[in-house]
């Protein structure tokens, strides 16, 4: 990982995106971080829309709360039952 000021992204721009392949470059503005450069290819980018498109995010917890709010499980319990089974298939 490495750092880069305001000056030099807009002065090196194209290097730091090739640079963004290999590593992350956390971009800076009078010394305090104000982004990260990731890259980001055609595998990941549906990934990286989906968790973080604000819209998606709150239409998920909709719909958990609505599954809830009907007498679904939360997802605490689930993994509990899941565990005990575990546990008592090894013995």
């Amino acid at each position: 990982m490495r750092f880069a000021g305001m000056k030099e992204l807009k002065q090196k721009t194209r290097e730091l995106l090739k640079a963004a392949e290999e590593e992350d470059i956390i971009i800076t503005a009078h010394g305090k971080p104000t982004a990260v450069l990731h890259h980001v290819d055609a595998d990941d980018l549906d990934d990286y829309l989906f968790e973080n498109d604000p819209a998606f995010k709150r239409k998920i917890e909709e719909a958990w709360r609505e599954y809830l709010g009907v007498g679904g499980t939360p997802i605490e319990k689930i993994i509990e039952d899941l565990e005990k089974r575990r546990v008592s298939q090894k013995t």
